[in-house]
């Protein structure tokens, strides 16, 4: 029972370096989704603001979705 209760310990603290080091690789990739997206908006005559707030909340699906959409543009 002991080594259960180190090992949780030790998977939820966060001073490790693995732990910081992969938080900050996933905020990059956040930010750069948010980024394309709103450039893939403004790229096909939509609001980069309104996707990219969108983005903010849901990433991976206001990206696929803006991708899928028609151009606005003639």
């Amino acid at each position: 029972m002991l080594l259960a209760a180190t090992t949780s310990t030790a998977l939820l603290e966060t001073s490790s370096t693995a732990f910081w080091v992969g938080w900050v690789i996933g905020l990059i990739i956040w930010i750069l989704i948010i980024s394309w997206t709103a450039a893939i908006a403004r790229r096909k005559g939509r609001s980069p603001f309104l996707w990219g707030l969108l983005a903010f909340f849901f990433s991976l699906i206001a990206l696929i979705v803006i991708a899928l959409m028609p151009s606005r543009r003639a």
